[in-house]
């Protein structure tokens, strides 16, 4: 099986994931306020997800927070028990993507949470097109991710992205696109490429950005 080649349909899976909780969203709101709707989306998102991505977040935060060297990182990262650096970093995560979406009016959380995990699904691929690989999580998808794969995803994402936001899509596509550059850079100099953990970690950071992007004034 081509691993490889599913990477373009990463923004569409994620668009599908953000749709589901954007309805649990949109059915949840109607019963209750807004807060309490959206911890019920982002409870259906984890569960769909088995919480691949939070996980992947927790463990770089442990990782890089506690290694001081590039084999010690990855070694933290192999853990599977959580430390106080990604417990820390969840907390922040996810009580900063609630308080942006809850600026937001009802419709534009919806489509806020379609276009953040479209985007945030898409940091993936430029990160597996361009750096080493080096853990075993995603190992499938490792060196498979060509240049006209990553073009394809990129016009998904963007496509998503355009139809869920119209002209306001710019904006959290671009700060989609530093904030992958940046946390490729940082790996890169860090560990020397990316494992399972880090692409969970840049899914995480990129979705809190849309979202950030999307809430500010």
């Amino acid at each position: 099986m081509d691993f490889g080649a599913a990477t373009i349909y990463f923004p569409l899976i994620g668009a599908l994931v953000g749709g589901l909780g954007a309805g649990v969203f949109w059915l949840a709101s109607a019963i209750w306020p807004p807060v309490i709707a959206l911890v019920l989306s982002l409870v259906a998102t984890v569960l769909v997800t088995g919480a691949l991505h939070e996980d992947g977040l927790a463990d770089a935060a442990d990782g890089f927070g506690g290694g001081s060297t590039p084999e010690r990182v990855l070694e933290i990262m192999k853990d599977s028990r959580i430390g106080s650096y990604g417990a820390v970093a969840l907390i922040l995560v996810i009580v900063t993507k609630l308080a942006s979406l809850a600026s937001l009016s009802r419709t534009d959380i919806a489509l806020a949470l379609i276009a953040g995990h479209t985007l945030a699904r898409w940091s993936s691929v430029p990160l597996l097109y361009g750096m080493n690989y080096l853990g075993t999580k995603g190992a499938s998808f490792s060196g498979s991710v060509t240049t006209w794969r990553l073009l394809i995803a990129t016009i998904i994402m963007l496509g998503i992205g355009a139809l869920a936001l119209h002209r306001r899509a710019l904006i959290p596509v671009l700060v989609s696109v530093v904030v992958t550059a940046i946390a490729g850079v940082y790996f890169k100099r860090r560990i020397g490429g990316v494992t399972g953990d880090c692409l969970g970690a840049a899914n995480q950071l990129v979705e809190l950005a849309v979202y950030l992007a999307l809430s500010a004034r």
